[in-house]
């Protein structure tokens, strides 16, 4: 039986990297069991993994132990999630929902058989128990987030690449509340700076964008194409060229001599992408000392990694919230650390941050809170909540 025959029988039917076929072909056919389970148990008694769905993770795993085609298929994926990083892992597909826990959680035990070198790993760095515990019992809040939005625990596929990060120890979690990634400059932006004033501005390097400036073409409520234009960076020896963004895109080529202006950081540097988990404490009293503590114990633990700013990438960044928030809320103060470009979005990321998930109808959406109350009235007038990212620039 091929790969591809035994995806479609568990009701995958993506494409998938062919690399996948290699590693089945080679899967050896006595090998060990595709779910550890003296290894679930360990993750669960030493870090509660898994909080309250332990019991059903255990179980599950020994359907799939005794299910020789999805047997298979976790310990292909498995091999090969090991070997690639997190954008490959993005490309493993998940099956289509069925209404059965077993195809909900399956993705599941492709994280759990990188966890225990995972946890030897943030051990070698530097990191005690408490703070290994930090990260393992992430596993659990996919889990929880997933049985929210479809009323069944399990691993989608937006969580199998998240979560990747933390079985391949490129994050880590601080008791305040913060994460943080050792993450390269995408190709979105590059940074220049400004040598006298130290003013960091992002070029935008690649895309469309909308007439008005405010947004990526395609972004909803965005999709007009009549005079959208294309953004590019360049340099010779005296200038660098292209447009700049601090909440809203150029909408001509700029020139910025470097007499006054050097590139401070471009795609492929170190950086530090940082993540306010669900509940997380953002004023700035507690924000500003974590920043500080990520870039010690990144220095400390992972010294190959060599850049120090901060940053980030969130619907909380969209200036449009601030037609919602007070001046002096969280949210609007958290805003005043950054220099920031427009993201393309589908403006449902409040649907999983804010409400929880999305309803048939909009005039369903609660309104227990002052936040929720806008952003209802916001959607219900046909307007949206974007992405917007960029970095650290004063705290």
């Amino acid at each position: 039986m091929t790969l591809r025959e035994i995806a479609n029988a568990i009701g995958i039917t993506a494409e998938y990297d062919p690399e996948l076929d290699e590693i089945y072909g080679n899967l050896p056919q006595d090998g060990e069991p595709a779910c550890d389970l003296e290894a679930l148990d360990r993750l669960q008694e030493n870090y509660n993994t898994f909080g309250e769905f332990y019991e059903l993770v255990r179980a599950v795993a020994i359907e799939i132990n005794g299910d020789e085609k999805r047997s298979a298929w976790i310990r292909t994926t498995s091999i090969y999630a090991k070997n690639h990083p997190r954008k490959d892992v993005n490309r493993i597909p998940v099956p289509t929902p069925d209404g059965t826990v077993v195809t909900s959680m399956l993705p599941l035990y492709i994280l759990t058989s990188m966890l225990p070198s995972a946890v030897e790993e943030y051990r070698r760095r530097g990191f005690n128990e408490k703070e290994i515990g930090l990260v393992m019992h992430r596993i659990w809040d996919g889990l929880r987030i997933v049985k929210r939005q479809t009323g069944m625990p399990g691993i989608n596929k937006l969580y199998l690449g998240w979560q990747s990060l933390f079985a391949k120890v490129k994050i880590f979690e601080l008791e305040e509340g913060l994460q943080f990634e050792m993450k390269k400059v995408g190709n979105a932006a590059v940074y220049i700076r400004n040598k006298v004033t130290g003013q960091i501005l992002p070029l935008l390097n690649v895309g469309t964008v909308h007439k008005s400036g405010l947004q990526m073409l395609g972004s909803i409520g965005y999709e007009d194409e009549e005079g959208a234009y294309e953004v590019t960076f360049s340099e010779d020896e005296e200038n660098i060229y292209g447009y700049s963004c601090d909440d809203k895109v150029a909408t001509q080529l700029e020139t910025f001599p470097k007499t006054e202006w050097e590139v401070y950081l471009r795609p492929g540097d170190d950086f530090i992408s940082f993540h306010i988990p669900e509940g997380a404490d953002i004023s700035l009293d507690t924000v500003v000392p974590q920043f500080k503590k990520a870039r010690q114990i990144i220095k400390e633990r992972f010294p190959e990694h060599k850049g120090w700013d901060i940053f980030g990438s969130s619907w909380i960044f969209d200036p449009a919230l601030l037609e919602i928030v007070k001046p002096d809320s969280k949210i609007a103060q958290l805003r005043t650390l950054f220099t920031f470009y427009p993201v393309k979005s589908d403006g449902n990321s409040i649907f999983s941050f804010v409400f929880e998930k999305k309803p048939e109808k909009l005039e369903d959406l609660p309104e227990d809170t002052s936040l929720r109350r806008g952003l209802k009235k916001m959607y219900l007038e046909g307007k949206y909540i974007h992405g917007y990212a960029g970095i650290v620039v004063k705290f």
